[in-house]
C-alpha cells in the first residue's frame, strides 16, 4: 500500500468517528471539511499518477 492509500483509509476513518463521537464540539464542521479537502486531493493525486491503461 502506499502512502496515499494510508492517509485516505485514516482520514475516513477519522471522519467517521469524528461525526460519530463529536456531536456539536465547535471543531466539528471545520474538521470535517479539511478532511473531506484530504480525502479528494489524496484520491484525485493517486488517480492522476496512475492512469488505467
Amino acid at each position: 500500500m502506499n502512502r496515499s492509500y494510508v492517509l485516505v483509509l485514516l482520514s475516513v476513518f477519522a471522519l467517521f468517528f469524528l461525526q460519530l463521537y463529536a456531536g456539536d464540539a465547535p471543531y466539528t464542521l471545520p474538521l470535517s471539511i479539511v478532511l473531506v479537502v484530504l480525502i479528494l486531493g489524496a484520491t484525485l493525486f493517486q488517480i492522476r499518477r496512475k492512469p488505467n491503461r
